[in-house]
């Protein structure tokens, strides 16, 4: 680059406008963050329901159908919080159940998440708070499972808002920030469980926090003149107790400073005591709204169901008759402390095997999905604790939450699967905003100064960050959806080409009037059984009992999932067989439209389905595993079109 090029000229020109701009305009900054937002909810709608449903998606989106179709709602930890139930089933009211409708809700939240980094903004320069929402607009794990019907994204989006408001709340002391930090508090652990492990992380980075305030407070330049001046015996006594009249200090002068500002500080804390009860109380109101029975309550779930109105104590009924209110609370205390029990329970089996593959899987998602964020997180966190940008105890925090993240959420999870990394990610969004926005400033500074070099230095690290995050979004989230390759892609995941028959089907539902839509068979038996492959229960008398309300009954359930949601949502009449004779009388007779079968199942009578009619294309239910092959039989009089032909 050279200054008789015109490139330089034409960026101090540029600067000179925007930079105008922002002097001129106090909410510039505002503006910009609102559109990054827009951008970030752009990314998240555009083909949102093309992506085939994963094995989670499938499951949750099951239960929150159920919960519309029959009126009943208990909460199990299995299915995680309740949050996405309850809003799914509301949007499944207006818009119809689809993979779009029911993704919908976590993608509004997650495409709104660049608006939380404006709460921080007393902590942060301009160019960072942008670049903080620029983050959490395009990381490829957070634009990838807000695309992604699970609670990940939820409970991240709320819990680091609720973290927001109170950072405000400190700020400005207006109380209005706590009952914020409350509610978005209550819609993080209404969305999963693992938001206690956000307040744990709150309280562990606290620690680490006030560590560095009283023992290190000039940070690395305390630590490293401890350790490289060798002091006597003597010396390190003179200086922990200094270090200690200091801290003690400190603390008396934030108590007496105070005082000083307030005449009636006694007064000032029980008001802000006041605050905090009914900021607690909120807490529970939206906990309870969200927690809370709905129907016939855990018989209404179980099968078969009970009606609603069999008696159970709901959200509605306790509210309106203040004589039952006592009623839903013990109830609902009840069901979430036997949830919760379960979900800690320290008996889980885990082996420290188990946590080096979870860990390995982190580690690899977040090296091939996130490495900007990594790498640029660590170089914020230096450059704060070195100087280089104004220090600021936010930074560290968020540093210190994220980096425990990163082997602590390996070794909570039952999983390891890609969706874990989005806990690390958020927190270290701050500090690597902090350090893209000094690069940027490098930039700048090189720009005033008429150094190409300088220039172009900071030109190409944000080309090649750019060009890192678009080729991962492209190829990630964009493309490739449901491949193995695809590090984002979780094992349970079908392969995209069955969408076809999934439209065809629901199309074939819609439009066959009366009996079987569709018939899974699964003719192994004895030793050549799988209960943990097979799609069908090997004894028919046991086809009619379940412990949950798993329609189809006759089904190895969650074996066959996402189907199950596809055959709830289209409405389908589904039947099983696991008899050939009993198969073969069917397609004389009946001639249902469809037929599902799996390829390792060796009584597949694949000539008599060839020579009824029907022709077979397969595909994959997982992304591995010879077992996860799976064959749609679509009779020919239904294939066009979806219906018979007359």
């Amino acid at each position: 680059m050279t200054a008789s090029s015109g490139v330089l000229p034409a960026l101090q020109r540029l600067r000179r406008r925007v930079g105008s701009w922002t002097r001129t305009d106090d909410h510039a900054t505002v503006k910009l963050v609102v559109g990054i937002t827009l951008f970030a909810l752009a990314l998240r709608l555009i083909g949102l329901g093309q992506r085939v449903a994963h094995f989670d998606e499938g499951r949750v989106a099951y239960w929150a159908w159920h919960f519309g179709d029959t009126g009943s709602f208990a909460y199990r930890y299995i299915i995680h919080g309740p949050f996405i139930q309850h809003v799914d089933r509301w949007v499944f009211a207006l818009l119809g159940t689809s993979d779009f409708a029911m993704r919908l809700p976590v993608a509004l939240v997650g495409g709104l998440m660049p608006l939380t980094a404006l709460l921080l903004r007393r902590h942060l320069r301009r160019s960072e708070v942008v670049a903080a929402a620029l983050i959490l607009a395009v990381n490829p794990v957070l634009l990838y499972y807000s695309r992604f019907m699970r609670s990940d994204i939820l409970v991240a989006a709320f819990m680091f808002a609720a973290f927001g408001f109170f950072v405000r709340f400190y700020d400005t002391r207006l109380p209005r920030y706590l009952y914020a930090a409350a509610a978005f508090m209550a819609l993080g652990f209404a969305s999963k469980e693992n938001a206690l492990v956000y307040v744990l992380t709150w309280l562990g980075a606290t620690g680490l926090l006030l560590a560095k305030v009283f023992v290190f407070p000039s940070g690395f330049a305390n630590a490293v003149a401890f350790i490289t001046s060798t002091p006597s015996g003597g010396e390190i006594y003179d200086r922990l107790a200094a270090g200690v009249r200091a801290d003690i200090d400190l603390v008396v002068g934030t108590v007496q400073s105070f005082r000083e500002r307030h005449e009636r500080a006694g007064l000032l804390l029980g008001a802000y005591a006041g605050h905090i009860v009914l900021a607690a109380t909120l807490f529970g109101i939206i906990s309870l709204f969200f927690y809370a029975p709905r129907g016939a309550g855990v018989a209404g779930i179980q099968h078969p169901p009970a009606p609603p109105s069999a008696g159970s104590i709901g959200f509605w009924e306790g509210v309106t008759n203040p004589g039952r209110f006592t009623e839903l609370l013990q109830v609902t205390i009840d069901r979430v402390a036997d949830q919760w029990g379960e979900w800690l329970d320290p008996a889980s089996g885990k082996t420290f095997s188990d946590y080096e593959r979870h860990f390995g899987v982190f580690v690899k998602v977040l090296a091939l999905a996130s490495a900007p964020v990594a790498l640029f997180s660590g170089l914020g966190y230096v450059l704060d604790r070195l100087g280089y940008t104004a220090p600021r105890h936010l930074v560290p925090f968020l540093f210190y939450g994220g980096f425990v993240s990163i082997f602590g959420y390996p070794l909570g999870t039952d999983i390891g699967a890609p969706w874990i990394v989005a806990h690390a990610v958020v927190p270290l969004a701050i500090p690597a905003a902090v350090a893209l926005a000094a690069v940027f400033r490098w930039g700048l500074d090189a720009l005033s100064a008429d150094d190409e070099v300088g220039v172009a230095a900071a030109g190409l690290v944000f080309f090649l960050v750019t060009l890192l995050v678009a080729n991962v979004a492209v190829t990630g989230v964009y493309t490739n959806t449901t491949e193995d390759s695809n590090e984002l892609v979780q094992f349970a995941q079908p392969e995209q080409a069955v969408r076809e028959e999934l439209q065809s089907m629901n199309r074939i539902a819609a439009a066959h009037d009366g009996g079987t839509d569709v018939v899974v068979y699964h003719g192994e038996s004895g030793d050549a059984y799988d209960e943990n492959n097979a799609y069908v229960e090997e004894s028919q008398e046991t086809w009619d009992e379940a412990w949950w309300n798993l329609k189809p009954t006759c089904l190895q359930w969650h074996n066959t999932l996402p189907m199950p949601w596809y055959f709830a949502a289209s409405d389908a009449e589904v039947a099983c067989e696991n008899q050939q004779s009993a198969l073969g009388l069917r397609l004389r007779q009946n001639t249902p439209p469809i037929v599902i079968t799996q390829e390792y199942d060796s009584t597949v009578p694949t000539d008599r389905l060839r020579a009824a009619g029907y022709s077979g294309e397969s595909y994959m239910m997982r992304t591995s595993g010879y077992k996860n092959s799976f064959t749609v039989w679509t009779h020919e009089s239904y294939a066009a079109n979806g219906t018979a032909a007359s």
